[in-house]
């Protein structure tokens, strides 16, 4: 990896860097958490994802899951643009002293919002920082298989790597049955991992996570279901805008 080079990680959730702990040893970026991963009941998850980075030879950034999840849904039914706004400005002013930025991030995959959001946050902060340093391609790593986009980094795990990647996996007890579903649908990932680019299309769309919201609305699991037209689309518009 190049020495100038400062690669940035930006994630939804604690514990989609083990999708590319490898890429993660070797690239050292800085990796910034957006959720704490507890969900709607379960506890945070941070104290993984601190133990994997630090691990992998990677650093904390200043936006590094400390914020619920709830909190992030909560913001996104209030249209709560302060909130979102406050994360940009943390992220982006942590950034300051880099002088050439890879930026990846979660892709956009319709499985959760703030997947979906990770990718923007990620594209409002290239586009900032490109205004003023040198940039490169926005970069992914998709958080669940099948995400449509186009490889252009692929790279292969040796055994040794395959070892500590199958290690960090069995460590993360949070994610056990996630993993285990992961790696049937998709057994290559502990022998390569991809990043991918991807052009979403922002109009009107309704995601699979809206569709599932409906659901449990409609079951009495949820009081309010966030919608893409409502709740998202006006938070990517204002980061997009952040960076015009």
């Amino acid at each position: 990896m190049d020495s100038e080079l400062q690669n940035i990680l930006i994630l939804a959730h604690p514990g989609h860097e083990l999708r590319i702990h490898h890429w993660l040893e070797r690239a050292k970026p800085r990796v910034y958490l957006l959720t704490d991963g507890s969900g709607g009941r379960h506890n945070a998850r941070t104290e993984y994802s601190h133990h994997i980075v630090k691990g992998a030879g990677a650093t904390p950034g200043s936006v590094f899951g400390e914020i619920p999840d709830a909190a992030w849904y909560e913001a996104l039914l209030a249209g709560d643009q302060i909130f979102f706004l406050d994360v940009f400005a943390r992220i982006s002013a942590d950034l300051d002293s880099a002088q050439e930025v890879q930026v990846v991030s979660d892709a956009v995959d319709g499985y959760n919002p703030v997947h979906d959001l990770a990718f923007v946050f990620g594209s409002a902060v290239n586009a900032l920082l490109q205004k003023r340093r040198k940039g490169h391609q926005q970069l992914c790593s998709a958080a669940v298989p099948d995400v449509p986009g186009t490889v252009q980094v692929e790279i292969d795990l040796d055994r040794a790597a395959q070892a500590r990647k199958k290690a960090a996996i069995e460590a993360y007890t949070p994610l056990a049955d996630e993993a285990r579903l992961i790696l049937a649908r998709d057994p290559g990932c502990l022998t390569r991992e991809r990043l991918i680019t991807q052009n979403p299309d922002w109009a009107a769309q309704t995601p699979e996570w809206e569709r599932i919201g409906r659901e449990r609305v409609a079951q009495g699991i949820y009081g309010r279901c966030i919608t893409y037209k409502d709740n998202v689309q006006p938070i990517v518009r204002l980061l997009l805008a952040r960076s015009d």
